[in-house]
């Protein structure tokens, strides 16, 4: 399911389509005040009748084995890369997200050329899904802060692996509670990925309802989501893969259950129907 927004972005006024894909592995959903416990699943299930759609995020020890037990060195498996792109060409419109975290990214040598050797495995299988890597291209630079432009440098040196993947997907999550920086690293990484030149490929920045800051956990507000989401779309962004933790609680410690009619569960299902 897709949405066209009916709103105009401040990059050049026009409207453009914007997807909701997520990954969203809570302990279930609230229906009528009662609690509906879910499997990964059922919630997806749930969800897609409110405009969110799926998301195949693939971790790296399913694509990787670790010589050694060594997890900062694993070794790409070409037959498990190519059993996961066969198993996702069932879904050819499902975006895949691969997360490859574990090689050194500030070796600009072999960890994109890993990457690459990757991407090709799952490319030689599956020629239909589109494929991305997690704050990859750009790297995750974990925030804004002024010395952001630092990053410049390791982007470019990425320029091959932007040119393998089929859409770019920066982090954009939430490391304190300051909107105004959120919005200034959101700025950087949409650049950046314009940076690559190669404007037919959607922009899907990676967020999450979790905010984590110096330890202390919560969710975003209604306003806080909408926010994030009317600024990534004013940016040109095509749409966000929305990620959660299986491991987020709340203020009283309890699994976090979905509530689409109230914070940010519904600012995504307004922003979904109103764009």
């Amino acid at each position: 399911m897709s949405a066209v927004c009916t709103g105009h972005a401040q990059n050049g006024g026009a409207k453009h389509q914007f997807q909701v894909y997520s990954f969203i592995v809570y302990a279930g959903y609230t229906e009528n005040g009662t609690i509906v416990k879910a499997s990964h699943q059922e919630l997806q299930q749930y969800l897609r009748a409110y405009g969110f759609q799926d998301l195949n995020l693939i971790y790296e020890q399913k694509m990787l084995d670790y010589p050694g037990g060594d997890k900062k060195n694993g070794v790409p498996n070409p037959e498990r890369i190519q059993a996961l792109a066969q198993t996702a060409r069932v879904y050819p419109n499902t975006p895949v997200s691969l997360d490859l975290e574990g090689w050194d990214r500030w070796d600009t040598i072999k960890t994109p050329s890993r990457m690459i050797e990757v991407i090709n495995a799952f490319k030689k299988t599956n020629k239909v899904s589109k494929i991305g890597l997690y704050a990859t291209v750009p790297p995750n630079t974990y925030a804004y802060s002024e010395n952001i432009s630092r990053f410049d440098k390791v982007n470019k040196a990425y320029s091959a692996v932007a040119a393998s993947v089929d859409y770019f997907s920066p982090s954009l999550y939430n490391y304190d509670t300051d909107t105004v920086n959120w919005n200034k690293a959101a700025i950087y990484n949409i650049n950046a990925c314009k940076k690559y030149n190669f404007p037919g490929k959607p922009i899907l920045p990676y967020i999450t309802p979790e905010v984590n800051h110096k330890g202390v956990k919560r969710m975003l507000t209604y306003d806080e989501m909408m926010g994030h989401l009317q600024m990534l779309y004013s940016l040109g962004a095509k749409g966000v893969l929305l990620w959660t933790s299986s491991g987020m609680r709340d203020e009283q410690g309890q699994k976090i259950y979905v509530d689409i009619n109230t914070g940010w569960a519904k600012a995504v299902k307004d922003f979904i129907a109103n764009h």
